[in-house]
């Protein structure tokens, strides 16, 4: 059986959530922490929980507020022939149109058979489990065995248990139920034998003790039918399912790393269910090494009987992945939009490419398209100085810095990112109009992203270094001459084509020699990395306490930058 549709209300971080799938086997969520891709995993397991009993608190409502009831719809399509017979569900059935991706409540010989499953929470915490129509709102009864056998596992974090034979677990369903209890209950009753074999020598002095109990019971009138002696009590140690586990050899499987874990529950649960499953894997990179990620999705790709739904944090998965298998996770105030990232309007972005060199961009929330890794390390140094004087940094806003490798791939890399829903911005050079041009930046800003490009058609490094204090301006010589190696004096002497003093210290401050300067830094490259662009802004960060330079273009743009990173 397969997913088609999902609607979640009101649970834990998600206010509303409504998402129609493709008919696909993978989708691997991404997106910023906190923008509820693991509760959407939580929620399937629970649409399909194979217990009777799972446990509820307020903290699974929205905001706490117990009074607007959790309600999660699934729609299921791929059908086994029993769930669609009159004796089941066959009368509850709906149809789902795969082109459109779109539901109606009566059946069709054109449309895909389906059934969708509601799972309510009121304020009392008790779950409720039906299958609903329009036609029939009151719905029927879901019942535990049915929901077992969709074959929802979930591969979290936490999956010792998963390792063993308690209820629900995929090594429950791959064993012949009616031997287990019997097989589990001999064991117990062995143990005790077991025990009693040896009672002189391993009960003696509990035996002794029993002796003593058997005289106060005696004194006190309590009948003794024969005598008192120490034994296993059968309640006590009586072996549930889940106590029977996987062991290599004499080890439990469970003591196993992590990672190791994982991939062993995602292939039991692929090989041994013949009917097919629905994988939940969270955090599909938690304890694997590349390589073994690798093989990993490889793995899930191969399995096509099953349906997987991932969720990731890692570049590496994600430039394992196809742009048909990315979804784009984003929350405002609880509702959650979900955005696959092939959908037609992003076809001329390319948006694969910018997947696999980009990969980091993609899990952040709002995105700073730089030109170039001088613009990066530039606005990395920013940050420091921000967080010194007592603000949040990018980070804590979902920020990531993006280098775009050149003046000509800032708008396509930002109308991609825009077409996924991200917050936007760019810094870029005003210096190449060929490759990034004022009509570039009109478009841009048309479609709502903000851009930052340096007044007067100057480079980075030109505007700053005409709006720079001369103290900043000779700190800045001094790095790149004696720091990084660069020889200064004939780098601005070619620029400048006057006279000039060898020693920096003795040049003398004027619009035509910061000029020079700008230019011989830009195209001698003396900051041309993220790591030399963040010296040099710390090198010039005294600079942002004078009144003067908070006027200039430099500052003025950065200082808008900060207040669109921090908006909320």
């Amino acid at each position: 059986m397969k997913i088609r549709k999902i609607s979640i209300k009101n649970f834990r971080g998600i206010k509303e959530l409504d998402w129609s799938l493709p008919a696909a086997e993978i989708f691997c969520l991404i997106g910023k922490g906190d923008s509820s891709k693991s509760t959407i995993l939580e929620a399937l397991r629970y649409a399909f929980y194979p217990q009777w009993n799972p446990i509820f608190t307020d903290a699974d409502f929205y905001q706490c507020k117990v009074d607007n009831g959790i309600v999660i719809e699934v729609t299921l399509g791929d059908l086994t022939p029993e769930f669609c017979s009159d004796q089941k569900y066959g009368h509850h059935q709906r149809g789902w149109d795969k082109a459109t991706q779109k539901l109606t409540d009566e059946s069709d010989d054109h449309l895909e058979s389906v059934l969708t499953v509601r799972l309510t929470i009121g304020k009392e915490l008790e779950p409720k489990w039906i299958v609903v129509t329009d036609r029939t709102p009151e719905g029927v009864l879901f019942k535990q065995a049915d929901r077992a056998k969709v074959s929802v596992g979930l591969i979290g974090a936490f999956s010792e248990k998963q390792l063993s034979w308690a209820a629900g677990t995929a090594l429950a369903k791959l064993t012949e139920a009616q031997s287990l209890n019997e097989l589990l209950a001999t064991a117990s009753r062995t143990a005790r034998t077991s025990l009693d074999a040896d009672r002189l020598v391993t009960l003696k002095n509990f035996d002794a003790a029993a002796v003593k109990s058997e005289g106060i019971a005696k004194l006190l009138g309590v009948p003794v039918t024969t005598s008192y002696q120490a034994h296993l009590d059968l309640n006590s140690i009586n072996l549930k399912a889940g106590g029977l586990a996987l062991h290599d050899g004499d080890m439990p499987l469970r003591q196993l790393g992590l990672g190791s874990r994982r991939m062993l529950l995602c292939g039991i649960q692929q090989v041994g269910l013949d009917e097919g499953h629905i994988t939940l894997f969270d955090e599909v990179e938690f304890g694997l090494e590349p390589h073994r990620i690798s093989r990993l999705i490889k793995h899930v790709r191969e399995d096509k009987r099953g349906q997987y739904f991932l969720t990731t944090h890692s570049p590496v998965v994600l430039r394992e992945l196809t742009i048909n298998e990315l979804y784009v996770v984003h929350s405002k105030a609880g509702n959650v939009q979900i955005i696959a990232a092939s959908s037609d309007s992003l076809k001329e972005h390319e948006v694969q490419g910018k997947i696999r060199s980009s990969a980091e961009a993609f899990l952040a929330k709002k995105v700073v398209v730089c030109e170039g890794a001088t613009e990066v390390g530039f606005l990395r140094g920013f940050d420091d100085h921000q967080v010194g004087k007592g603000g949040d940094p990018f980070s804590y806003h979902g920020v990531a810095l993006l280098n775009a490798g050149g003046a000509g791939n800032v708008k396509g890399l930002a109308k991609a990112f825009k077409g996924l829903c991200y917050d936007v911005a760019v810094l870029a050079d005003a210096d190449a109009p060929k490759l990034f041009s004022p009509v570039d930046e009109e478009e841009l800003k048309k479609l709502k992203v903000n851009v930052y490009a340096w007044s007067d058609m100057l480079s980075l490094e030109e505007r700053a270094f005409q709006d720079l204090p001369w103290p900043s301006v000779v700190t800045s010589l001094k790095l790149a001459q004696d720091d990084l190696k660069f020889p200064v004096y004939d780098n601005v002497r070619s620029k400048l084509q006057k006279d000039l003093d060898k020693d920096l210290n003795k040049w003398i401050e004027s619009p035509e020699l910061k000029t020079a300067i700008g230019r011989a830094a830009k195209d001698s490259g003396w900051f041309k990395d993220i790591t030399r662009g963040d010296k040099w802004f710390a090198t010039i960060s005294p600079a942002f306490a004078d009144p003067e330079f908070s006027k200039k273009d430099t500052a003025v743009k950065l200082a808008s930058l900060w207040t669109w990173a921090s908006d909320v």
